[in-house]
C-alpha cells in the first residue's frame, strides 16, 4: 500500500483494507462498506464542487484500495452520480478483479448517496457562513427544513435503498458504497450514535457494516461494536 502510506489522508483507508483482511467477518451476512471518494481537484468556486474530478493521485490510490482488498469477497460497486465517486469505483473495481472479471464486479449509480433536498444558494450560503460547524448546525436543527432537508431524513433514504440492495446480496460478497464525506458522516451518526465531524472522513474513509436479524456489527477506526437498528430502520 506505498501510495496511501504516502499521503496525509490514507490512514482511514488503511485501516479499513486491515479491518477486512484482519477482523472475522461473519460467514454469509450481508456486508456492506460506506466509503467516501478518492481524493479530488479544489476548485476555486464552491459550485463548481460538484464536477471537480479525482485527481492524478486519487485514481491511483483508488486502485491500490482495490488490489488490497481480499480477493475471497465477491463485490458488487455502487456510487454517487457524482463523476469522481464512479470513477472512484471504476478504479477500485479495476484493482480488485483483472479486465476478464470484471463483468463479474456490478457498478451502478444510486441517488441517495448524493442526494440533498435543499435551495443550494442557502445551502452555499450557510456553508460559507458556518465553515468547519456546518455539519454541527445541520445535525443540529439550526437550518430550516424547507430551506435545507434535515440530516435524518438524508440517512434514512440511504438506510432505505441499502436495506433493499443487501436483500439481493449473494453469500460470501461485500457491498461497495462511494459517497460523500457529508454523506458518510451523515449515515455513520445515524446508523451508529458516531458523529465524525471532528475526525473528519477523510478520501477512501469510512466503515463497515455486517447486518444481523436484530443487530448491527460495526467496524471503524473506533473499533468493532455491535449497534441496535434505530427504531426507525425498516429491514
Amino acid at each position: 500500500m506505498n501510495k496511501l502510506k504516502s499521503v496525509s489522508w490514507g490512514n482511514g483507508a488503511i485501516q479499513l483494507l486491515n479491518t477486512i483482511k484482519n477482523h472475522h467477518l461473519l460467514d454469509n451476512t450481508p456486508t456492506i462498506i460506506m466509503l467516501r471518494h478518492s481524493e479530488r481537484e479544489e476548485p476555486e468556486k464552491l459550485e463548481e464542487v460538484f464536477e471537480a474530478p479525482l485527481t492524478e493521485r486519487g485514481r491511483k490510490t483508488a486502485f491500490e484500495f482495490g488490489k488490497n482488498l481480499p480477493k475471497k469477497f465477491k463485490y458488487r460497486f455502487f456510487h454517487s452520480p457524482v463523476g469522481r465517486c464512479k470513477n472512484t469505483a471504476l478504479e477500485i473495481r479495476k484493482g480488485v478483479s483483472n479486465p476478464e472479471q470484471e463483468d463479474l464486479c456490478p457498478i451502478d449509480s444510486l441517488e441517495s448517496l448524493y442526494l440533498v433536498k435543499c435551495d443550494f444558494e442557502i445551502f452555499k450560503e450557510r456553508l460559507e457562513q458556518a465553515q468547519l460547524k456546518f455539519m454541527d448546525y445541520w445535525i443540529g436543527q439550526f437550518f430550516s427544513p424547507e430551506e435545507i432537508e434535515p440530516t435524518l431524513n438524508v440517512a434514512k433514504r440511504m438506510a432505505k435503498d441499502i436495506t433493499k440492495i443487501i436483500k439481493t446480496q449473494q453469500k460470501n460478497s461485500i457491498d461497495v458504497f462511494v459517497s460523500h464525506d457529508f454523506h458518510v458522516i451523515l449515515s455513520q451518526f445515524y446508523w451508529s450514535g458516531i458523529l465524525a465531524t471532528k475526525d473528519w472522513i477523510q478520501y477512501l474513509d469510512g466503515f463497515i457494516i455486517q447486518f444481523l436479524d436484530e443487530k448491527m456489527i460495526f467496524y471503524s477506526k473506533m473499533g468493532q461494536f455491535d449497534v441496535n437498528y434505530p427504531y426507525w430502520w425498516i429491514k
